[in-house]
């Protein structure tokens, strides 16, 4: 091979890799250029300093609770159309209006009978309706097996007659035997209790009322989501509290740091990590009807790009996250690319704290936030214990550019590369090893 060609061809290798330099993005004047763009600005650069940690930290969290304030109290849970009632009147002695039935309520029709064929008691063929078990029950007063017998099926106390279950209707009303329809959308099972025992004073003996909401369309909660199986959950007078309702649920499905819950009401919605939902009762607020609950899966993550160890999305698993966590989870910095004085990282901050930094807003962006770029100088010592300080949030994004020097790193290397077969060629030519 002649010098001249092996020249030329070593002056091509390198024209030809110095206009091929691969790189990671911007560098770290390139970077805070374009930021400061003269007439088109496009973000805020701000150097982390004690300064700026101490405002980030002081910016107050929205609590969950307090887009829900007004409903913080327990919520009054008036009974609605739909809802099913459970009734059971108490009087002051057995032969009052109910008391011939209340036997007969208290046992099933199979065990009935079994307790009348054991007392000596001539059955019907076939099943006995009503009428004829209170004819039953009647016969057993007369013989001292029969008294023995009903003493049996009343071991303890005074039995309630129970009433079928009512179903509120239409019209807001339920029936009950002896009172007639009677109105009760609206009122509270207290109120209800007092209106039958009004309405049946002065035909069964000083009456006494129970109601119990057995089942609520109304007043419940409807659970959705990939973590929990749907479910509508009814609500208790005393207020149910979000964690109950997922409970009710079923609860959650997997890890619960991965888990969001999101809360939907009256058109206000908000959503808060489930950990910080356990760990904080305060956000723990009680639940209203109509109310939607959502569970979903919603990973907390972050991207890191250009010379860090790792170009990666990390999964933060923690709720609070420092900066230098982050890099480290990456994989810390790439020591043959990186500037330690250009790690940047981008998020776009609400209106507030932007003005609260001092740092002019950037226009054409969406309402009420503003992109800013935190510049991190690990040149400096004192940057690594503000980095432990420096806190992330869910979908930022760190990027940490090359060196000033890496470029020509990156030529020279190349053109090793390239040249080196050509090099070894060439010695072994001169070297009389080879025939040139």
């Amino acid at each position: 091979m002649r010098r001249g060609a092996f020249h030329a061809l070593l002056a091509a290798m390198l024209v030809l890799a110095g206009c091929s330099v691969p790189s990671t993005g911007p560098l770290r004047t390139a970077l805070i250029d374009q930021a400061g763009h003269p007439a088109h600005p496009r973000f805020d650069v701000v150097t982390i300093d004690n300064r700026v940690v101490d405002t980030l930290l002081a910016q107050p969290r929205l609590p969950f609770r307090s887009r829900f304030k007004k409903y913080s109290p327990p919520p009054e849970l008036p009974i609605a159309v739909g809802d099913v009632l459970g009734i059971t009147v108490w009087e002051s002695s057995a032969d009052g209006l109910f008391g011939r039935s209340l036997n007969a309520n208290l046992l099933s029709g199979a065990e009935l009978t079994r307790r009348l064929l054991a007392a000596g008691v001539t059955l019907p063929p076939g099943p006995m309706s009503a009428s004829q078990q209170e004819t039953m029950l009647g016969k057993l007063k007369t013989t001292a097996q029969g008294q023995a017998l009903l003493q049996s099926m009343q071991p303890t106390g005074r039995v309630g007659a129970r009433v079928p279950d009512q179903q509120v209707g239409t019209d807001g009303a339920i029936s009950v035997p002896y009172a007639g329809r009677i109105r009760v959308a609206g009122l509270t099972p207290s109120q209800v209790q007092q209106l039958i025992q009004q309405m049946l004073a002065g035909k069964a003996l000083d009456p006494q009322a129970l109601v119990m909401v057995k089942s609520s369309f109304a007043n419940s909660v409807t659970v959705t989501g990939d973590r929990v199986d749907g479910a509508r959950v009814t609500l208790s007078p005393g207020g149910t509290r979000l964690l109950e309702v997922i409970a009710r649920a079923g609860g959650v499905r997997g890890r619960v740091r991965d888990a969001y819950v999101a809360l939907s009401r009256n058109g206000v919605a908000a959503t808060i990590p489930m950990a910080t939902l356990v760990a904080n009762p305060d956000e723990n607020i009680y639940a209203r009807p109509g109310d939607i609950v959502t569970v979903v899966s919603k990973p907390r993550v972050i991207s890191v790009f250009g010379a860090a160890g790792q170009n990666k999305a990390v999964i933060l698993d923690a709720d609070h996250v420092s900066l230098s966590e982050a890099l480290a989870k990456s994989g810390g910095l790439n020591d043959s690319l990186a500037d330690p004085r250009a790690v940047f990282l981008l998020r776009y901050e609400p209106v507030s704290v932007v003005k609260a930094l001092g740092e002019p807003i950037i226009p054409g962006h969406p309402p009420g936030v503003s992109p800013v770029a935190y510049r991190l100088d690990l040149a400096d010592i004192k940057s690594y214990g503000l980095a432990t300080r420096f806190p992330v949030h869910n979908r930022d994004i760190i990027y940490v550019s090359d060196a000033a020097v890496t470029p020509l790193e990156k030529v020279l290397n190349t053109f090793s590369l390239l040249t080196q077969p050509v090099v070894n060629s060439y010695l072994l030519c001169q070297s009389g090893q080879v025939k040139c």
